[in-house]
């Protein structure tokens, strides 16, 4: 059930049902709230907070716009039109755009129903648009509080396999001459990792507002570090791809550069990020073949180049990465959905 109904379903179900049962003991139509406690839950408590001060202005100038606009021209297409382009210039120029959504639903939801009782319309909508706001926001402040730390692992994880299928891609298209865009590959993973940071920067804003304690604190920055390492990574992986194939590979150059990349894979996969003497030899091996090039310009000399500088990259990732699992063993408080349970050296 877990993978049907996740925590940010679950709270947009409770603030719908006490906004409803809200406006149902006060006598309020529950029709705006409820579309507006839907709109309006975030993935944080803390984007919650800094939306909800700027949507209620926005609704109310929506709300303003709509009675307005029904006033002069009265219930026909042009005021729908008007009143959404309205709402939405309004919004932008006073720098309420987080509010331009719920501001424009308010409006336009509102012309339909207006009457002869502009002020009572005014106060209706709005006092629903409120409800909705308020409490859809006070439930993702209380309410099953986001945990950003397991869903991070699980993505950085993944990113870092998702490396590793695309590296030996890109090196085989080239073995392949393949003019196929390999710079798509990159793009893809650069994409994913944008949304990782994102995730990091959900649990900052979070810590505003919750206690963290100083273990789930270091965890994160642990992750990060993967994920700056992982930028790093992406940035060879980017320049291989620009490489243009120059000259002509022997077969046991390529078998070279395949065995290495394997190794790099192979590292990558690893959810400790484990280097083996095998790929230290390669890298030996790799900075053999690139002081026997006698063209610095060279596909081989620039693609070694490369490996030996994302060799260096990928040593202290390890290197990282054992130290943290070091100390993750030696604490009892340390999160344990960073590291899973296995002896130190597999």
């Amino acid at each position: 059930m877990k993978s049907w109904i996740g925590r940010r379903v679950i709270k947009t179900g409770v603030a719908v049902f006490i906004t409803a049962f809200v406006c149902h003991l006060i006598n309020l139509p529950p029709t705006f709230a409820v579309i507006t406690a839907i709109v309006t839950t975030e993935p944080t408590a803390a984007d919650s907070l800094k939306k909800g001060m700027i949507r209620l202005p926005a609704a109310a100038l929506g709300a303003t716009f709509a009675i307005a606009a029904d006033f002069v021209l009265g219930q026909n297409a042009i005021t729908y039109a008007i009143v959404a382009m309205l709402t939405i210039i309004a919004c932008s120029k006073l720098k309420l755009d987080t509010g331009t959504l719920v501001a424009t639903l308010t409006a336009v939801a509102m012309i339909p129903g207006t009457t002869d009782h502009a002020i009572f319309d005014f106060s209706i909508r709005i006092s629903g648009t409120s409800i909705g706001i308020i409490v859809s926001t006070f439930v993702n402040f209380v309410i099953l509080p986001p945990k950003f730390g397991p869903i991070l692992v699980k993505k950085v994880d993944a990113l870092y396999k998702q490396t590793s299928k695309q590296f030996a891609t890109i090196l085989e298209s080239h073995f392949l001459d393949d003019a196929h865009d390999r710079t798509q590959y990159y793009r893809q993973l650069h994409e994913e990792l944008t949304k990782a940071y994102q995730l990091t920067q959900f649990q900052h804003d979070e810590w505003q507002y919750r206690r963290s304690c100083e273990f789930e604190r270091r965890s994160f920055g642990y992750l990060q570090k993967k994920l700056d390492y992982l930028h790093l990574t992406l940035f060879h992986l980017g320049k291989i791809c620009h490489l243009r194939l120059n000259q002509t590979l022997s077969k046991k150059d390529q078998e070279l550069l395949r065995d290495t990349i394997r190794s790099f894979c192979t590292i990558y996969e690893d959810h400790y990020h484990q280097i083996t003497t095998a790929h230290f030899t390669n890298i030996q091996k790799i900075k053999q073949m690139r002081s026997e090039q006698t063209k610095q310009d060279s596909f081989i000399s620039q693609i070694c180049h490369e490996l030996i500088s994302l060799n260096e990259v990928t040593s202290e990732l390890a290197l990282v990465t054992t130290d943290e699992r070091r100390f993750s063993m030696q604490e009892t408080s340390y999160p344990t959905y960073i590291f899973q349970k296995q002896a130190l050296y597999d």
